[in-house]
């Protein structure tokens, strides 16, 4: 059952009602309140306030000290419209004569001191705004209290405040904090999810700091009422521009947040909607209200407004709601991004690419698994704990499922899960990746334990693996998941920019450090080849795809940041090259293929630097060459123990013959270096050619004379 309905059937059961109720006017309309005490606490519900519940219902939380000195409890309201329904009668005293605020703070007070929150698809989630975090995770605690009684998953907190997410992770229990979409169409049901009326019938995008978005979209829809319902038309006019009892503006002029308003057009530059759409909508307002205007003139007046609205729109994309950039910027503006990111876009870093799930809560060493929780959270936290030393225990953990580019699965149900720990013996958080086989067949465990115990006697930086020492059964089949540490590093798409650039001025880039990684680069690619990494699929050595993790140091001598190790995340299309002939024929056509794919990576990077192409393919060359020497010279001292590796596995993955093929491949790697070196340059030289005529073509492209009226 809705955990609200049930709520207020408690508090309506449990609690002693009042005998007064409390009549106000809000948004045109008539309102009654009533309210319930249990011991020092008063719960005020708008009436019939259970048959709207899919309507967003605005909740307000608030200690009664913050209303009236020295009072004990705690104020819980909830209403239809927005949360002035509640807060002004709250504030001025109306209701029961909670509050003595004087008016000139009463302001402050809904600030600072009252949450505000909203009821979204039969859960609780609850805005900060400029309230103290110490204040949110009281009323928390009091919301999951006996007394009121729900349950951990039906408060959500709304806002991802940096403090308030470092609370919950030190609770386990991140997943309670809101998480960012990153896809498109996360962020489409994000929005539908946050669709909102006032008291019209208009529903317009409520953002989390309490903002109404109207889209130009909806915009076109509340015009288009003028013909078709006139009453219907009036109504949400007089709900942007008209001043209802207890405001001193109107919705579209009274201030929120940041500049915006409490309803907001949406898509146009600050301040341009109240300079020139707002006074038309009124000018329009007043004509109807005095009769001085008639419906045929009402319909072409709000279509020039519209026309006006459209002509304004910062980019014409905003002008269609499902427009990828629309999405993007109104998800930014409800969620509350759109004041902490300065970057173009709504695509977050590599690491935001999780979502936090239910795990546990630990209580001096012992996990209290949280509701929501499954198997396979409980098997991972399990082998964590396996993994402690004597009197080492965990503080917190939280579990991630890490968001896969192309992965559609359902939110518990995708391939990998990311947790993060801390014991009581250090002072840092650890990281562990599990992620589901992509094979359920029998032996396909103990045949990528063999790879990736062969690649490591190589010299390859692979990560510790472990598969886990209990499964998870789908249906009829057996599904089998490993570990592995979290390497230390980015990759390459998101390292930080400042990492380039000079201590003293950021405008210039270190030359050295971008050719150091490009060494880097032509380390991971001579492991790349070694491991013969090959995706059917793709057809590609999955290089250069965020596989390759590369690490900084701080340099002392240098006195800055610089690259020092890459390690490769990924076992995954290893052994993958399609044919296994010890011949010349196949050789040339591998180290074609794969320093072909190389070459582009490197273009692909050098693009984005200030150094010239044959400056990194130099530097690349060399990691290379040191990489396969170091590899070759660990296959020549530990000769006898990696060709007589014979593990049992079955026939059907043929690893012997794929091991051999890559030793084989190995030592003709290291011999035919100075050939690959030619190779790859010539290889390079086919990029620039590319690169160049791409670029010509754009300019003949553009070279078209462009006539002005």
């Amino acid at each position: 059952m809705n955990p609200i309905r049930l709520f207020l059937g408690r508090i309506k059961k449990a609690g002693k009602r009042r005998p007064t109720t409390v009549k106000t006017i809000a948004m045109g309309r008539e309102r009654e309140f009533a309210a319930w005490d249990i011991g020092d606490d008063t719960f005020i519900f708008e009436n019939e306030i259970i048959k709207h519940l899919g309507e967003h219902p605005s909740v307000l939380i608030v200690e009664k000290s913050s209303l009236k000195k020295k009072t004990p409890g705690r104020v819980f309201t909830m209403t239809t419209g927005n949360h002035s329904v509640a807060a002004f009668p709250l504030l001025d005293g109306r209701f029961w004569k909670l509050s003595r605020v004087p008016k000139l703070k009463q302001g402050d007070v809904l600030m600072k001191e009252i949450l505000c929150s909203n009821i979204v698809a039969g859960k609780l989630e609850i805005s900060q705004r400029d309230v103290p975090s110490k204040r949110l995770y009281s009323a928390d605690e009091w919301l999951l209290s006996d007394k009121v009684g729900f349950g951990l998953g039906d408060v959500v907190m709304g806002d991802r405040n940096d403090i308030t997410l470092d609370h919950y992770r030190q609770l386990g229990q991140e997943w309670r904090v809101k998480p960012l979409a990153w896809t498109i169409d996360e962020m489409k049901v994000a929005l539908a999810g946050s669709k909102k009326r006032i008291s019209s019938k208009i529903r317009y995008y409520h953002s989390m700091k309490g903002v109404h978005f109207m889209t130009f979209a909806t915009f076109k829809t509340f015009a288009d009422l003028a013909s078709k319902d006139m009453e219907a038309f009036v109504k949400v006019l007089r709900e942007l521009v008209s001043v209802f009892e207890g405001n001193l503006y109107s919705f579209t002029r009274q201030p929120k947040l940041r500049g915006h308003h409490e309803i907001e057009l949406f898509g146009l530059k600050k301040g341009v909607a109240l300079e020139k759409i707002i006074p038309e909508l009124e000018r329009l307002m007043e004509a109807i209200t005095l009769g001085k205007i008639e419906q045929q003139d009402v319909i072409k007046r709000i279509g020039e407004i519209v026309s006006l609205y459209e002509s304004l729109l910062a980019s014409p994309d905003f002008a269609n709601d499902e427009a990828k950039a629309c999405i993007e910027l109104l998800y930014m503006s409800v969620t509350g991004e759109i004041y902490s990111r300065t970057s173009e876009g709504a695509t977050p870093a590599f690491d935001d690419r999780r979502t936090a799930i239910p795990g546990a809560t630990y209580i001096d060493g012992r996990p209290v698994m949280h509701p929501g929780a499954d198997d396979r959270s409980e098997v991972l936290l399990s082998n964590i704990r396996s993994l402690m030393s004597k009197d080492e225990m965990i503080e917190y953990a939280n579990v991630y499922e890490l968001r896969v580019e192309g992965e559609d699965s359902p939110i518990g149900e995708g391939m990998t899960r990311e947790i993060v720990y801390k014991t009581n013996r250090g002072p840092l958080e650890h990281s562990m990746i599990e992620k589901r086989l992509s094979k359920s067949s029998k032996d396909y465990a103990s045949y990528m334990l063999s790879r990736i115990e062969c690649f490591k006697a190589l010299g390859i930086t692979l990560s510790e693996y472990r598969v886990l020492r209990r499964r998870r059964k789908s249906g009829h089949r057996t599904i089998d998941y490993y570990i592995r540490r979290r390497l230390d590093g980015e990759p390459m798409d998101s390292i930080p920019a400042n990492y380039f650039c000079n201590v003293d001025d950021s405008s210039i880039e270190e030359k050295e450090v971008v050719l150091a990684l490009a060494t880097l680069m032509g380390d991971a690619a001579a492991q790349n080849m070694a491991m013969k990494k090959f995706d059917p699929a793709t057809e590609s050595p999955l290089y250069g795809v965020g596989k390759e993790i590369y690490e900084f140091e701080y340099d002392i001598i240098a006195e800055r940041v610089v690259p020092k190790f890459v390690s490769t995340c990924s076992v995954r299309g290893s052994f993958g090259w399609p044919n296994l002939s010890m011949d010349d024929e196949n050789l040339n056509s591998m180290m074609n293929f794969y320093l072909g794919y190389y070459a582009h990576a490197l273009k692909e990077y050098q693009k984005k630097h200030n150094v010239s192409m044959a400056e990194v393919a130099e530097r690349f060359m060399g990691g290379f060459e040191f990489r396969t020497h170091a590899m070759e010279w660990q296959l020549s001292v530990m000769r006898d123990k990696l060709e007589n590796f014979k593990p049992a596995l079955s026939p059907v993955y043929k690893f012997d013959k794929k091991w051999r093929f890559a030793l084989w491949s190995l030592e003709r790697q290291e011999r035919r270096l100075p050939v690959l070196r030619r190779l790859f340059f010539r290889k390079v030289e086919l990029e620039e050619e590319r690169e160049n005529k791409e670029i010509n073509e754009n300019l003949r492209d553009n070279s078209e004379p462009i006539f002005l009226d």
